[in-house]
């Protein structure tokens, strides 16, 4: 393959991540109407857990060792069974289209936890990202997004920024647990199988499992909750990887970063969200945060 045809590889699988977790919030925003954010954490890591166990058949488990693992699996435990739960509630109370926008602060605490625990070096195009980011996500928090239904938004924002902090240290732990030659998908399967053990364990201690699947028997329900968790599972995970193999680190990590440009007008279209121009401008600011952020990383 030759370098032009990896670098479009790269760059389309970057803009899919995007994409597919747009359309993934869309999708679990309709869905959150009639399951609690518990119940869709559990089945939606079944579900990847079956979708990326055949992805990785033949990988097998060797060289991941005891550390690697067992960091692994408290990344699921912190970034799936809290922070997916927490951004699930988010959802519901805010809205795909506020909660993909709140969720790129986790870009800014990322990068924070970077400088912190990894020594990496804080330049003044990295403070200029972050100051556009906090602005950006600032000014969208203060518009309203939503016609006649308004959901909890303080409660929304709390569980929101919850759910940034337990995925930012998810990922922190997660690049100290993976070394040059390991299987990303294996890894993220041992992620999952964490995060979901520790909700089904909590779910059985609770009694609750049960009344969590009861709404699954719904056969329309339980087939777009498939469909939404297959966009993200493989659109979200696997074409990162792609992305990251194809296009330079910064490029895949810019383009795999622009959510909001995708989810306000499937936002508009399919949720009825009405997007002011504060919301627009507040989500543009944003965005050139996230590339002042992370497009002069060295590769």
């Amino acid at each position: 393959m030759d370098l032009a045809t990896a670098k479009v590889i790269g760059i389309s699988a970057a803009l899919g991540v995007s994409a597919s977790w747009a359309a993934g919030a869309i999708l679990f925003g309709k869905l959150g109407e009639n399951l609690s954010p518990l119940a869709m954490t559990l089945v939606k890591g079944a579900i990847s857990l079956v979708l990326l166990g055949a992805a990785s058949v033949g990988s097998g488990f060797s060289g991941v060792d005891a550390h690697s693992m067992a960091l692994l699996a408290l990344s699921g435990g912190i970034g799936i069974a809290l922070g997916d739960t927490f951004f699930f509630q988010a959802l519901k109370d805010l809205g795909p289209a506020l909660i993909v926008v709140l969720i790129m602060l986790g870009q800014v605490l990322t990068a924070a936890l970077g400088i912190i625990f990894l020594r990496e070096s804080l330049t003044w195009m990295k403070g200029a990202g972050i100051a556009l980011v906090v602005g950006g996500v600032g000014l969208v928090m203060s518009a309203k997004l939503t016609g006649e239904r308004q959901p909890s938004h303080v409660r929304g924002i709390i569980f929101g920024l919850l759910s940034v902090v337990c995925m930012a240290v998810a990922g922190l732990v997660t690049k100290l647990a993976l070394k040059e030659d390991s299987d990303t998908m294996l890894a993220t399967f041992i992620r999952m199988v964490a995060g979901t053990m520790l909700m089904f364990i909590f779910g059985v201690a609770t009694r609750q499992v049960g009344r969590w699947v009861i709404p699954f028997q719904d056969r329309t329900l339980a087939a777009r909750f498939v469909l939404a968790t297959t966009v993200v599972t493989f659109g979200g995970f696997w074409l990162t990887t792609v992305a990251f193999k194809y296009a330079e680190l910064s490029v895949a990590n810019t383009l795999s970063s622009v959510e909001p440009l995708f989810v306000l007008p499937l936002a508009a279209i399919f949720c009825n969200e009405r997007v002011t121009w504060s919301a627009i401008v507040g989500t543009a600011v944003a965005v050139a945060g996230i590339v002042l952020l992370v497009s002069f990383q060295p590769i």
